[in-house]
């Protein structure tokens, strides 16, 4: 099994630093993205989707390389979490205003 170096675990932590950044960045916006988020969330899912393929690729064609493996994995995080969020969004967005109607008797 390859033990990855400092040199490589620098790379990767700086690498997971600045997807965590710009995430923070996309997520902290989604409330100011005008019309619908519907496509913004079908593509990140689709990116998601892609990525961990790649991810279960890499792992079974190159067992014991765990280099690619961990950023592809992180990639799966970076658009996994756009697109939870998005999606938490969108259902609360949709459920904002019924809950907000008064009560008929």
């Amino acid at each position: 099994m390859h033990v990855l170096s400092s040199s490589e675990l620098a790379v990767t932590a700086i690498f997971a630093l600045i997807l965590a950044v710009i995430a923070y960045l996309i997520i902290r916006n989604i409330p100011k993205m005008v019309g619908d988020i519907a496509a913004f969330r079908k593509r990140t899912l689709v990116w998601t989707q892609v990525s961990l393929v790649l991810t279960v690729l890499q792992l079974n064609f190159k067992a014991g390389d765990w280099r690619f493996s961990i950023v592809l994995g992180l990639i799966v995080l970076f658009t996994g979490a756009i697109w939870l969020s998005a999606r938490y969004y969108d259902i609360s967005r949709n459920a904002g205003p019924e809950s907000k109607d008064p009560e008929v008797h």
